[in-house]
């Protein structure tokens, strides 16, 4: 059979190492963790055994966290790797270090302006929805900017934007959990951080990092996809979203409701429920998009209806899969639907008009079984 020339621009990774974005997203990665190395490392030292159990309570978070977030937020399949570690890297590092630099900084201000009591009551809702928000949020304007394929739409950015308050929170709670020790006068420390993790991790965390920055990160998502929308919406959409985790955050650590069931419960309850309106849409929206655009596919020829209807589920797409004999003959079923996803998913956030996606379908005819270099463009 003739062999298809193989297209080179259906052929990127999804990071270049290239990218200023990327080191700089290093850069402030490394300074954060060295700003927080100098209150952790004395902490950890003091309390071992304090250490000990955040590592291990957090170390379980971050694996059942992250494969919740990759398995759930985002619809069709999951984000790349190498998007999902810098974004816990830049929330759990450079976010959560840049805002306890700010946040010092801040609380005195209010110390200066208000009586002792006003600032102890509201100095965490007037700090944090500013600093921390907006440190978590440059991180992924940061993963736009790395590369086009990290993030096109309101669904990349809620998923990276989850994934960014995801690690801010493990670190924080990482610190809250020494910090209930030391409010204890050193007193049984694992108790007091045992008892710290279970309430931030068992009763609050449905609600607090990974919820906020999900809801902002979605909108920046809206704002660099080429959706059909005008400039203006978009940031309007944008700020919109920002603005809300602003108020969740703010909602969050205000001393309203404080005590009892509502203040335990009903405020991350509150931004949970927020949390999945945005989601729900988000989701709605990119499926409508899916379909019209495998629709136009298959009448195009370049998929089937059978090929189209699968593609959109994991567990249709390993279902589809084990129908093939394990070996050459899977593999190359695999790489069909690699590009095949590769080739919906650029044109979902509605990119290239219809015909300038023809290099991904010029890889979808090359990577059918028979075609010479099938596995060349599905790398």
């Amino acid at each position: 059979m003739t062999a298809i020339a193989r297209p080179e621009t259906a052929v990127r990774p999804a990071v270049d190492v290239k990218s200023l974005a990327l080191w700089a997203m290093i850069a402030g990665s490394a300074f954060g963790l060295w700003n927080l190395g100098k209150s952790m490392l004395p902490m950890a030292l003091a309390f071992p055994e304090s250490a000990v159990l955040n590592v291990a309570v957090l170390g379980v978070c971050l694996v059942v966290g992250v494969w919740l977030a990759r398995r759930t937020m985002r619809p069709v399949q999951a984000p790349p790797w190498s998007g999902t570690w810098l974004a816990l890297m830049w929330g759990g590092f450079a976010a959560c270090g840049l805002a306890l630099l700010m946040n010092t900084r801040t609380f005195s201000i209010w110390s200066r302006t208000f009586d002792l009591g006003t600032a102890g009551d509201w100095s965490a809702a007037l700090t944090a929805p500013l600093n921390e928000e907006v440190a978590k949020i440059a991180g992924v304007v940061l993963l736009a900017a790395v590369s086009t394929r990290l993030i096109r739409s309101a669904a990349d950015g809620l998923v990276y934007g989850a994934l960014v308050g995801f690690g801010f929170q493990l670190v924080e709670n990482f610190l809250y959990g020494f910090n209930g020790a030391i409010m204890a006068g050193g007193v049984e420390p694992f108790a007091t951080t045992l008892q710290t993790l279970v309430v931030r991790v068992g009763l609050t965390g449905f609600g607090s990092h990974w919820a906020m920055t999900a809801v902002a990160g979605a909108g920046i998502g809206y704002l660099v996809s080429n959706s059909g929308r005008s400039a203006a919406r978009r940031v309007w959409v944008a700020l919109g979203c920002l603005l809300l985790a602003m108020w969740m955050h703010f909602l969050f650590d205000s001393p309203w409701f404080d005590g009892g069931f509502a203040g335990a419960i009903g405020k991350p309850l509150f931004n949970f429920v927020i949390l999945l309106v945005v989601f729900f849409t988000v989701r709605r929206g990119f499926r409508a998009r899916w379909a019209q655009v495998s629709a136009e596919e298959v009448a195009a020829g370049v998929l089937s209806e059978d090929e189209a209807r699968g593609l959109s589920r994991r567990r249709s797409r390993r279902r589809y899969l084990r129908a093939f004999r394990p070996g050459p003959e899977r593999e190359a079923q695999r790489r069909l639907q690699r590009v095949q996803l590769a080739l919906l998913e650029e044109r979902v956030p509605e990119l290239p008009p219809f015909e300038a996606a023809r290099p991904w379908r010029d890889a979808v005819a090359a990577a059918r079984p028979g075609t010479t270099e099938v596995g060349s463009a599905a790398t």
